[in-house]
């Protein structure tokens, strides 16, 4: 719990009037937006925010004739903690519904910590104060001998020791501003804002009360979005709704949600989810030049690439879309396409052949026996007149990598177009398009990127494009004219672009390249399946691939028992959070559990205890 505006002080007022005091003195007019916007921070970080704003940092400049330096913001810290101990004890009445809420979570066993941007000294003050009116917490951590107060974590971590809590999971940070947000999200809590009587609101209680139910309405629908866009897991009206809140998130239904571990849609991270909060015009340089853009550039740097030599097409649709849009537009009726498929992805890229009543050749094999460079070159030999090749990187039918460099060494030596269905791959599994020979590589938003399901991408060599002009049977999923209206438009999109859709996935780079790029990625996804693959061997479940040919983009698992039922173990992991996948496969029974998304090996760890919690 925080403090003041979340459990005490409604508004948030005891500091408030303070700091333009504070500021005042110093001959410099703050407003009470400018002074309420670094609430939570330690205070002395607060002055210092407040300061380093462009506005005030101006009128100190225009009043001083010179920056602040460390002498001013140590004497304003000074005076402010002299008039905040005059009035501290004046401003320590619980919000209404904090004592009773306290004390319906402590019946439930659950744990009180608190962090504040209070010092000590403050605290010393304000803490008898509340716990006389009914305000009790179990613990208290300040700021005071700490590496850092808010936004960073510590203060958290702190009530974690002294309170003996074991996992992160176990905790829910609640307040009342940003930095009380920042704070939770930073410690990877469940991070709960506060509405009425928050700092974010600013109000007295009575001006609160005063307001209609309209102007109630909208400015609580501000709050949320703030707090939303900060990273808050969940916002409440009042306080009085924690112990509901809480109890919903014990039974893995918090915000309705569950762990998506398929292989897309997928979990995706709350950034993502965010930027489709705002509306893009589809005809906008802001998000034709400035988002749709980036995105075609960054994409070829995925896959390590050069804009000179390839290009990128965004299309409208699933994934399967754009697989049929680069077949339907490379494949000419008088070429012949080899096919080489080990499951029912590449099944699916014959279906497409057929329907464009394509020359073709279908070369299956076992759905457990990897696609490699030997099987490539005895079909090339065999069929002398096979212009294509396609093949599927990741065949999640079973979660088998197929050789893509081993393949591409042994294409490159014939007169041949590659195609490469990267769906399930591309963005999470380093990729390096020319190194493996590809001319044409297909996957989609939803995949490794994170981002959510509306649109798919093509990458094409330059040196193929011109063949596709005017070849397409399709006016939606001519890949050429889609191509050539999006280079004239600086990123236009010839008939209406999933606009939502997109920016969410712009933002998806954007937390791809903060995490290290598609290396640290691999790396995540990796552990994911190996903290997977040998927990669910632990527990009886045999996987269905040897770990040699095993990709870390999806598992699939042999039923445990001829009588297993697949539907009744899927509903209970679903009410515990979680949320598999069935089985594909033609030949055995199995199940398939994802390990890509915004999902960690601790939650990896997670779901094998509810399994093992499950009866199967």
């Amino acid at each position: 719990m925080d403090w003041a505006g979340t459990a005490i002080d409604y508004g948030c007022f005891a500091p408030l009037n303070v700091f333009l005091r504070v500021f005042e003195e110093k001959g410099v007019h703050i407003t009470y937006l400018q002074a309420r916007e670094p609430m939570g921070l330690p205070k002395m970080d607060h002055i210092k925010a407040i300061l380093n704003m462009p506005e005030v940092k101006l009128k100190f400049q225009m009043v001083h004739g010179r920056d602040w330096d460390s002498n001013d913001l140590s004497v304003m810290y000074q005076s402010f903690e002299k008039y905040l101990f005059s009035s501290l004890r004046d401003f320590t009445d619980p919000i209404p519904g904090v004592p009773e809420t306290m004390e319906i979570l402590r019946k439930r066993g659950i744990k009180i910590g608190s962090t504040t941007g209070y010092t000590q000294k403050m605290m010393d003050v304000v803490r008898p104060e509340a716990m006389a009116k009914g305000y009790v917490t179990d613990n208290l951590v300040t700021p005071d001998g700490l590496p850092a107060g808010r936004p960073a974590p510590y203060m958290i971590y702190r009530n974690m020791i002294e309170l003996a809590i074991p996992s992160v999971d176990q905790v829910v940070k609640v307040g009342d501003t940003i930095a009380d947000i920042k704070e939770g999200v930073n410690a990877k809590a469940h991070t709960v804002g506060v509405i009425i009587g928050s700092n974010e609101m600013g109000l007295t209680e009575s001006d609160f009360n005063l307001l209609s139910s309209d102007r109630k309405k909208s400015l609580m629908e501000e709050v949320r979005n703030r707090m939303l866009r900060a990273g808050a897991h969940g916002v409440i009206d009042t306080i009085s709704e924690l112990p509901d809140y809480i109890d919903q998130l014990s039974d893995g239904k918090s915000t309705g949600n569950y762990l998506l571990l398929t292989p897309g849609p997928l979990s995706t991270a709350r950034t993502v989810r965010e930027a489709m909060l705002q509306d893009w015009c589809t005809w906008d340089k802001d998000y034709n030049e400035e988002i749709v853009t980036p995105i075609r550039q960054k994409l070829l740097e995925l896959a390590r690439v050069d804009a000179r030599e390839y290009t990128t097409i965004l299309l409208q649709g699933s994934g399967t879309y754009c697989v049929e849009a680069s077949i339907g537009s490379t494949v000419k009726p008088s070429d012949k396409l080899l096919i080489v498929s080990n499951g029912a992805y590449g099944q699916r890229i014959g279906t497409i052949a057929s329907y464009y009543r394509l020359n073709y050749e279908m070369i299956s094999i076992s759905e457990t026996e990897p696609v490699t460079g030997e099987i490539v070159r005895e079909a090339l030999e065999a069929h002398k007149d096979v212009t294509h090749v396609a093949m599927v990187h990741c065949e999640t039918t079973t979660g088998i990598l197929n050789r893509l460099e081993e393949v591409g060494e042994v294409v490159k030596e014939y007169p041949v177009t590659f195609i490469v269905d990267a769906m399930s791959s591309f963005g999470g599994i380093p990729i390096d398009m020319k190194a493996c020979g590809i001319d044409v590589l297909v996957s989609s938003a939803n995949k490794c990127i994170q981002g959510v399901p509306g649109f798919g991408f093509i990458l094409v060599s330059k040196d193929k494009l011109p063949a596709c002009k005017g070849n397409a049977r399709s006016l939606s999923l001519d890949v050429y004219d889609q191509w050539e209206t999006m280079e004239k438009g600086n990123g236009k999109w010839r008939f209406t672009s999933p606009t939502h859709v997109v920016r969410a996935f712009h933002q998806a780079l954007v937390d791809l390249e903060r995490e290290g790029g598609v290396e640290a990625r691999y790396k995540r996804y990796r552990e994911n399946n190996a903290v997977l693959y040998e927990g669910m061997k632990t527990l009886g479940f045999t996987p269905l691939l040897p770990r040699e040919t095993q990709s870390p983009i999806i598992t699939s698992f042999l039923y445990p028992s001829a009588n297993f039922d697949f539907q009744g173990f899927y509903d209970s992991l679903k009410q515990k959070g979680f949320v598999i996948y069935p089985g594909k496969i033609s030949d055995a029974d199995t199940f398939r559990i994802g390990n890509i998304g915004d999902v960690n090996p601790d939650d990896m760890g997670r779901l094998l205890y509810a399994i093992h919690e499950t009866p199967y």
